[in-house]
Order: C-alpha cells, then structure tokens, then sequence
C-alpha cells in the first residue's frame, strides 16, 4: 500500500510531495510547488483540513480521516496525518500531509455495517438498528413511541405464491411506507412479515393513529413488481417508551405484545398496548408450558364425549369427542382458553393427533358393547385449519386407524367451513384422499363462515352440521326457521346429512324432527360426559328417552 506524503509550508502550499500524492491531485511537482491543496482539489477539502493543520504547525501530530475526491472522480477513504516540521533548532517551519489509502477496508466495514444492521430484501434498517436507534433515545433522555405492523397471513401467502413474489411484495410495501412515512423518524424491518416505525418526542395519539391508518392503506394497495396483487392487511401494536422501561427491548416486547393483541381481535386491527396485556402474555406463556407438558405426560388432558342422537328415533348414532384440560392448580381450563393458545404456537396438530387417537381406541371399544343389531356408532373429531396444511396428516390418521384397529367408516372428521374454504383447492385435495381412506367427513358450523356454493358441491363431505346459533334462534321468527330449512334442503340436495347442535329444549328437537332433521346433539340429550358415563349409554340406558 504506497502511502502519499506532501510537505507543507505555512501558507498551506506545497513545497515537496512525493511520486503518489501527485498521482492523487493529478498533477507534476513543479506545477504543485507554490499551490494549495485547495487549488488542486477543491475548496472544501482546504476548508476541511483547516484546522488539523493549524493545529501540526502548532506542534501537534493529528490524524483523521475522511474521503477524498481524487482528480480523477474516485473517491477514496485516507487516514490522514498531519505532523509538524522542524528545523535543526527545533522551530516548526511547515507541516507533513501523510496520506493512507483505506478504502478497501472501508468498504468491507461498511458491507458489515449493512449486514448488521440493514435488512437485505427491503434495504430498511432491521431490529438491531432500531434497537439502537431507541437507545441513543433513552441515553439523550428523548420520549419515543414504538408502531410494530404485522402483515396478516403473510406466511400462507408466501406458502402458495412463492418467496420471490413474497419478496416483491415487501419491496413495494417499504417503498410505500418510506413515502407515508413522515410522522416517523425510523423504519425497521423487525421479522419476517412485521416492520417497526419508531417516532420521537412526546406521544400525540391522534397523530400517530391518524398516521398508521394511512400506513394501513398503504398496506392494503401493495403490489408486486410483475403487478401480481393480494389484498394484505395489518393488525398493528403501539407502545410507548415509560420510566418503567429498563431497556429498549422492554418496549419492543410491548409494541409487540400489542400486535399480538390486536391479531386476536381478527386482524387489520390497532391495538395500544397496557401492563394488563403483559400480565395476560404471561399467563398466556405458562399455560402454553402447562399445556405441553400435559400434552407430554398424557395425564391431566382427557376428552370428553357428547352423544349424537338419531332425532326420528331417540336412538344413540354416536358421540362428538371434546378435549379437556383439568390443571393440577388451576383446575379445568376452559376449551376457549387453552385452544386458541395451542392454535397461536402450533401445538393444536400434536392435541389433535392426540384426540384422534383416544377417541379411535375409544369407539373401537364401545363398538362391542351396542344393542345387538343396532348400527355401527359413529365417532365425530374436530379438525384445526393447521392439521389442514399438515402435508403429513393424512399418513398420520393412517397410522392411527391401522394402530387403534378402527373401521374408517366410524370416524367422522368435522372442519369447519372457514378453514376449508379459506385454501379451498388444497383442502379439496386433501379431503379427497382422507375420504379414499374410508373416513367420513363433515362440515361443522355451517352457515357461520363465507361458504362458495360453487365449491361445496366439490367437496367430498358426508354432513353438515348447522351452528347452534341457527338452532337457538329457530323460535324467534320464521324468517330464522327458513334458514334452517334452507341449509336442510340444500344438504338432502347435495346428498348429506343433518346434524344440529345447540339442542337445548324439547322444543329445539320437535321443530328439528319436524324439519326432518337427521341427528341432533345439545344439553337436552347431554352434556358432554367423562369416558364412563358415555360408556353407559353404549349398552341403551338413554336418560332422554325416558319420560320426564
């Protein structure tokens, strides 16, 4: 590496340099000699290099450093050192120039810089930048507020449209929050589908609220490079900085536990964050531990088994198995709490291959105790939209037939509606192959969802079962009995069945019987009972055929 040396006069022109310092200012020695580097380079690297040159004639060695714009156009990155020069009697008389090139260094510094700190899809700064933007915040006592956007759904859209177009699309969802942005100082891209915008000075809610609804349609008008469109949207988490922050990682935690608050409410939702959405993610956290180790010894999970009823009859058709949860402390955890949280980390397929399998051994066994003559019995299993993408499943209820001994043709499967029709093709794709199975099939809270006529007939189900909802409103006008029909018409149409549940009264079965309605389920006939009790009912001993 050929270090530049120049030597200086107190006027700041050059008396000597040497062969590469030339090459540099683009010019011969004795065109240099009597100039200033002003002269050859420009005014401002003169200005610039004032004050370390007053300072080495003062008698000071200083160094710096800085690019320099060569005669040529290159820019170049220089140490630069500026060092006295004395005469024999010790008098500074002038000063050296002592000129390093580190550009190259420079720029795998910088490279570095970038990989640590800048998100490569986007170009926007990532977590680690923005974490240390809120830092420099905290250390200068300036009050912040933190705006995490969450992209709903983005993992299913990357899953069926590819990483490429994923990609594009987070491209121009960045550019378009860089030109909304305004009221923000920062934008970071914090995961993989979620970006942060951190804003300073004291919080202004209606701004910032005012200034998310237009990110928020910016966000719903994203679309790729090869102008492919989806409809995006976002559910939103704003936290802002508190003396009780010890770091800026305590205000990232919050802003995203908001989001994660604002995704529960069904998504494309803001949400500010409070100390009580804290101590719920808390909660959330050990029961999800609670949960899995459950789950892991098989001893305080359980499920639970509601009778369906032949209506024409009175006779037991089958049962619907329900998970339960009895907590060694807490005692029984309600199926609306701990559901949503095995949903929301992934932990639903193992609870549903779980239930899956001790409801077949289940039947299996009850099979050999019905009234002689009577019809197999048939067993209902919820099935989440996650085991729906499970690429395995279908090997998974395989094995589990082939474990427990189970006749296909016993095990009805229920998924509701919004699940198959929300990646309709590959939910047809998999039904089919359940039903080449053996395995009967069902839809569950029909009516509730956004069903396509044009795919329900495609899909290879055996049953409909109307929602309680529809069952408990049957008697408040005939316009609500006429739903019920009509879903009952449709379904003698398509060649399924009827199953209602939510039958609480007499009255819900009377109507229902009189709609010709094929199986019912609901307090009126049973709760859902422990093993035992269910198994009671195997043997005939049917409480709701008794007089009351």
């Amino acid at each position: 590496m050929t270090v530049k040396v120049a030597l200086m006069a107190p006027d700041r022109q050059h008396i000597y340099a040497n062969r590469a310092y030339l090459a540099m200012i683009g010019t011969t020695l004795d065109k240099a000699v009597g100039t200033t580097i002003g002269d050859m380079l420009g005014p401002d690297l003169l200005r610039n290099t004032a004050s370390a040159a007053d300072r080495a004639l003062a008698g000071e060695t200083v160094q710096t450093e800085g690019w320099i714009t060569q005669a040529d156009g290159q820019q170049r990155y220089v140490t630069r050192m500026h060092a006295p020069h004395r005469d024999e009697a010790g008098a500074v008389t002038g000063y050296f120039v002592i000129l390093q090139d580190m550009t190259e260094r420079r720029q795998v510094q910088d490279d570095l810089f970038r990989l640590a700190y800048y998100d490569p899809v986007t170009g926007l700064a990532n977590r680690l930048m923005l974490l240390k933007h809120m830092a420099d915040y905290r250390n200068m006592g300036e009050p912040f507020t933190l705006v995490i956007l969450d992209i709903d759904r983005f993992a299913e859209i990357r899953s069926s449209m590819g990483q490429g177009f994923a990609n594009e699309l987070l491209d121009d969802l960045a550019q378009r929050m860089a030109a909304q942005a305004a009221a923000f100082d920062l934008i970071a891209r914090v995961s993989d589908h979620a970006f942060a915008l951190l804003g300073s000075s004291a919080c202004d809610r209606p701004l910032i609220e005012g200034a998310v609804e237009t990110l928020a349609a910016a966000v719903r008008s994203v679309r790729s490079s090869s102008g492919g469109t989806v409809f995006l949207s976002a559910s939103v988490g704003i936290a802002e900085a508190m003396p009780g922050h010890e770091r800026p990682e305590d205000v990232l935690r919050d802003a995203e536990i908001a989001t994660a608050r604002a995704r529960e409410m069904g998504g494309g939702r803001m949400a500010w964050f409070d100390p009580t959405m804290h101590a719920h993610m808390v909660e959330q956290v050990r029961l999800e531990h609670d949960l899995r180790g459950a789950l892991a010894s098989g001893n305080d999970i359980w499920v639970a088994y509601q009778p369906i009823v032949e209506m024409v009859t009175g006779g037991l058709a089958g049962f619907e198995a329900l998970m339960r949860w009895s907590h060694p402390k807490r005692g029984n955890i309600p199926p609306g709490v701990f559901i949503p949280i095995a949903e929301s980390t992934g932990l639903v397929v193992s609870l549903g291959t779980w239930v899956l399998r001790e409801a077949c051994r289940q039947i299996a066994e009850w099979q050999d105790r019905r009234e002689p003559g009577s019809a197999p019995l048939f067993m209902s299993v919820n099935l989440s939209s996650h085991q729906l993408s499970d690429p395995n499943f279908v090997q998974v209820v395989r094995e589990v037939l082939r474990e427990t001994g189970v006749e296909p043709s016993w095990i009805k499967l229920e998924l509701t509606e919004s699940a198959v029709m929300d990646k309709a093709e590959q939910s047809i794709r998999l039904l089919r192959d359940l039903r080449a199975l053996g395995i009967k099939l069902s839809i569950d809270d029909f009516g509730t969802g956004y069903s396509s006529l044009s795919y329900l007939h495609k899909l290879p189900i055996d049953s409909l079962k109307v929602d309680r909802s529809f069952v408990s409103a049957m008697h408040q006008s005939e316009e609500n009995r006429a739903i019920v029909r009509i879903i009952m018409d449709l379904a003698r149409l398509l060649g399924f069945d009827v199953i209602a549940e939510g039958i609480e009264t007499s009255a819900d079965a009377n109507l229902l019987r009189a709609l010709a309605c094929d199986y019912g389920q609901g307090y009126h006939f049973a709760r859902p009972l422990p093993p035992a009790d269910a198994g009671r009912l195997v043997g005939g001993d049917l409480p709701w055929q008794m007089p009351r």
